[in-house]
């Protein structure tokens, strides 16, 4: 059986077709549950009890309820906005400027929007790839209360309408060194593994509220998904 991958993703989400200024309201809402807060903070290893004592929380908390880990409030938001901004990426290349403005609790529903805030397709920003282009997307995710949760900056590389596979694949009998030609090791053996020890003594550096977003006005697209 022979699958067309154009056929699984949305017409209208190509590098043509993100305008500079555009705001989406994506489509989907979704409910933080316990289970997905509590699993992925104790899967990371975040030791941060408020995440995961409720006892704790009711104490000093001031929400008296446990607070959903931020990483787990920022994938949930871009991820309601990855079938409009991330179907036709090739590479995603950075997320920054990431803001949590209000502690999420267990029950809360979040709902996701984006601005297209710039755009470039130059040879030096497209890391080697053709006919793509680098998109600049600002996320934001609000609850049920219209209050803004969490805001990030995103680029990613975007297909054009243009993009093909044609012509990328790797020789890999000219790619792969011949085993006369190559260079021998001269690192000592250990067993596979190469293990890097910091000197004893040596410093380590570590890497060391509530706001509403003021009001946009939202551009619908033109084949955006209704919630239902």
């Amino acid at each position: 059986m022979t699958i067309d991958a154009k056929a699984l993703t949305g017409r209208d989400n190509y590098y043509e077709d993100f305008i500079v200024g555009d705001v989406y309201e994506h489509a989907r809402g979704k409910t933080m549950e316990a289970l997905e807060n509590v699993l992925l903070t104790n899967l990371v290893l975040n030791t941060a009890q408020l995440h995961f004592n409720e006892d704790l929380a009711e104490k000093i908390a001031a929400q008296k309820h446990r607070i959903v880990f931020g990483g787990v409030t920022a994938s949930l938001v871009v991820g309601l906005a990855m079938q409009d901004t991330g179907e036709q990426a090739v590479e995603e290349v950075g997320l920054d400027k990431v803001r949590f403005r209000v502690s999420v609790i267990h029950g809360d529903t979040l709902y996701a929007f984006t601005e297209v805030v710039a755009k470039d397709d130059s040879a030096d920003v497209c890391r080697g790839h053709r006919n793509v282009g680098l998109v600049h997307f600002r996320h934001w995710g609000i609850n049920q209360r219209n209050e803004t949760v969490f805001e990030g900056e995103r680029r990613a590389l975007i297909k054009k309408r243009s993009f093909a596979t044609a012509g990328l694949e790797v020789d890999e009998a000219a790619a792969t060194p011949s085993r006369a030609s190559a260079k021998k090791s001269t690192r000592p053996k250990t067993h596979g593994r190469t293990v890097t020890r910091e000197p004893v003594g040596a410093k380590v550096s570590k890497k060391p509220a509530a706001k509403s977003r003021p009001a946009v006005k939202v551009k619908q697209k033109t084949a955006a998904k209704k919630r239902s």
